[in-house]
């Protein structure tokens, strides 16, 4: 085929996407490739799923410095160990493996009970981790970092039908929504001691007063309904607030040469500091938390107590995030 063919049915592929409506049947159960439930025919509405559940990525730590230290034969047996036990571990917890992209593994459970079956697998994918897999390379400085979340998710079926043994390489599922995304974003962090670089600022507060209204709806618009234009800008109080780097950048700017103006305050000094952030094994969001509590009701106060919630915000994640570093306690 020449590539001017190509792209023209590429162009017509897409087209097609654009001008299809796709539906959604609701399911509990996790939808694999082969469900008749989805489809990518051309030129019709298009079939989902959507599945409220909880979505599990666990991921190696480090991978690829250890790569870069031990031997491909080391790292093949390491690879082989971890996969097959995350396999098994699913497996036991009622979970399905939906990707496994390099060293991560995504996991979906069915809606029924999901909360306690993804928080236990974790569990024990974290106890594997810890207590067999670097038992057994004890010269090898493994852990994984897991990360859960709970919502609503849309699945697609993508790809082209062929025939042969191409066939399943050439379709795969798409989980669309926030739960899968999230998930993934605490698996980057989670086991992770990260460095960051923040700005401690030390300014005058504002005087809101000072500030006129806008269109009479005060404090809204950072205005004060006992405004007074006599009154100072800036009070005489003194705040030190910390800010990331982009808060930094974003709310500094230079109006005279030689002196900086600040958003938020007058401006006085600022510090730029570093600090270590050591996240937890398991990463999960509140929703999880609350879900796995009320299903799993007779858990005492010291289990739960294992759970802290994070200081540290993770990217894109709303909600509170809480972690633990827990292990099975076998008898």
């Amino acid at each position: 085929m020449k590539i001017e063919k190509l792209l023209e049915e590429i162009n017509s592929d897409v087209i097609d996407v654009t001008r299809t409506d796709f539906e959604y049947g609701n399911t509990y159960g996790v939808p694999n490739r082969s469900n008749n439930q989805l489809t990518f025919e051309r030129g019709i509405t298009k079939r989902g799923l959507l599945l409220c559940s909880c979505v599990l990525y666990v991921d190696i730590r480090n991978s690829v410095a250890l790569t870069h230290k031990h031997t491909t034969e080391t790292m093949g047996r390491i690879y082989t160990s971890f996969s097959k036990a995350v396999l098994k571990i699913a497996k036991h917890h009622h979970g399905h493996i939906r990707n496994i992209i390099g060293d991560r593994i995504m996991i979906v459970f069915p809606a029924g009970n999901c909360f306690v079956n993804a928080v236990e697998c974790a569990i024990t994918i974290n106890h594997v981790c810890k207590k067999v897999i670097n038992k057994q390379f004890s010269n090898v400085d493994f852990s994984c970092g897991i990360g859960i979340d709970y919502g609503e998710l849309r699945v697609i079926k993508v790809g082209i039908p062929r025939n042969g043994v191409e066939g399943a390489e050439n379709k795969s599922l798409v989980w669309v929504g926030y739960p899968a995304n999230i998930a993934s974003r605490l698996t980057d962090v989670a086991a992770k001691k990260i460095t960051e670089n923040y700005f401690e600022v030390t300014r005058n507060k504002i005087n809101h007063k000072a500030i006129k209204p806008i269109l009479g709806l005060g404090s809204i618009y950072s205005g004060s309904s006992a405004y007074n234009p006599l009154e100072p800008l800036y009070l005489d109080q003194i705040e030190k607030v910390v800010l990331t780097p982009e808060q930094f950048a974003n709310s500094i700017s230079s109006v005279t040469q030689g002196e900086l103006f600040m958003l938020g305050g007058k401006f006085i000094k600022f510090e730029k500091k570093e600090k270590n952030i050591q996240y937890p094994d398991i990463l999960v969001t509140e929703s999880v938390l609350d879900g796995y509590f009320k299903q799993k009701n007779n858990l005492t106060d010291s289990e739960k107590d294992f759970w802290k919630e994070q200081a540290e915000s993770v990217k894109s994640v709303s909600q509170k995030i809480f972690g633990a570093s827990i292990t099975w306690k076998l008898t």
